[in-house]
């Protein structure tokens, strides 16, 4: 399944340094002035996982594919966005395409990058965005119903959605129960899209306040009018120390790190575990409640060998059946079998045989349901 996150705040927050940080090079222009950003920047994003790289070569792939996230950067917006101030009221329909927000505020003080309020206030700042996400549902909303009067299911589903909006509730707050929510799906609407409060801090706060600063940015969450904990998570990130990162050799961000006093490991690896593009992709997994499966290469010696993994909503959950349709149709309709195993228990062995001869391999039909890292090998004939 394809996911997209599309990354709002308003100008000047980090937007762009954090996409260019994400997509692992310089795609969007990250500039001090408001509306640096003017067309819609579109990277995807592997979603890091220990088993990946592992199982291809356990299995001897040619190569490995990752599930991967398309992150969205649009320019930012401004006050009075909804009434269609500033440029990124402009892109506001792209964010609807997307299966969640990552909202990223201002958490660092810094006389030489301009804030467009003229002041740092991530919990002004953050009701700010959100108010202008609830107006341009709102009028959304109204538009939608000024067109037809006889809707059903779906006209009874706006008209709770309108009247929470009205009342400064956002649409994911307001209990609407799936089916409705299946029937507005199509709308879009920015204010029941999950989201990531992502706060953008100084280096100090990054590095060596990790937890403080987290708590902060946690609490500033709960404040927020009509938070709804099931529909958000907060993450911390540096902007600057992603820039500075992301722009050197391994030799130049060991110098950068080492002048903040921090160690560093072979390759840096242990960045992995506090920078965005090791910890965003996660969030956004728990947040959309999506779990991973692995597929190994099954067929004979001259195709292509590949380990590929899949990413699939844990609760409505995967067939082994589904899985295979999403390698090709015609596996789909030739199947005969799954064998299964899970990742950690098949990296115990030396190989696929042995996992077998251990008895870790499971025969499941095609109704089978997957559990999170699951390697499925797809039995079918053509």
């Amino acid at each position: 399944m394809k996911i997209r996150v599309g990354i709002v705040g308003l100008p000047n927050v980090g937007k762009s340094t954090l996409f260019n940080a994400l997509a692992g090079q310089a795609v969007a222009q990250a500039e001090n002035f408001p509306f640096c950003t003017i067309d819609p920047n579109v990277a995807p994003v592997a979603i890091p996982d220990p088993w990946l790289r592992r199982l291809g070569k356990l299995a001897g792939s040619h190569r490995t594919v990752p599930a991967t996230i398309d992150w969205i950067d649009v320019a930012g917006l401004a006050r009075g966005a909804s009434r269609g101030e500033g440029l990124g009221n402009q892109f506001l329909a792209t964010i609807r395409e997307c299966d969640a927000i990552c909202h990223v505020i201002r958490a660092f003080d810094d006389d030489n990058i301009v804030h467009v309020e003229g002041r740092v206030n991530p919990h002004e700042d953050a009701e700010m965005i959100n108010l202008e996400l609830l107006l341009a549902d709102l009028a959304h909303v109204e538009r939608r119903l000024g067109r037809a009067s006889h809707l059903g299911e779906e006209c009874d589903a706006l008209e709770l959605v309108k009247a929470g909006l009205e009342d400064g509730i956002p649409a994911r707050s307001i209990g609407l129960s799936d089916s409705a929510k299946l029937s507005i799906k199509s709308m879009g609407l920015l204010t029941l899209k999950p989201v990531i409060y992502t706060f953008n801090v100084d280096e100090v706060d990054f590095f060596f306040d990790r937890e403080n600063a987290l708590k902060k940015a946690e609490n500033i969450v709960k404040s927020l009018q009509y938070c709804d904990p099931s529909s958000s998570k907060c993450a911390i990130i540096s902007a600057n120390a992603e820039a500075a990162i992301m722009a050197g050799n391994d030799e130049e961000q060991a110098d950068y790190l080492k002048s903040l006093g921090i160690e560093t490991t072979e390759n840096n690896s242990s960045l992995a575990n506090v920078l965005s593009y090791g910890v965003l992709p996660w969030k956004v997994m728990g947040l959309l409640d999506l779990s991973l499966a692995f597929t190994g290469p099954g067929v004979p010696p001259e195709r292509s060998r590949t380990t590929r993994a899949h990413v699939y909503p844990s609760s409505k959950g995967l067939t082994a059946e589904g899985l295979a349709g999403k390698l090709h149709g015609t596996i789909q309709r030739g199947f005969i079998r799954a064998e299964v195993v899970p990742a950690d228990k098949l990296l115990e062995c030396t190989s696929y045989v042995a996992a077998k001869e251990g008895g870790l391999v499971r025969i499941e039909g095609r109704d089978y349901v997957l559990n999170d890292n699951d390697v499925i090998l797809v039995k079918w004939k053509e």
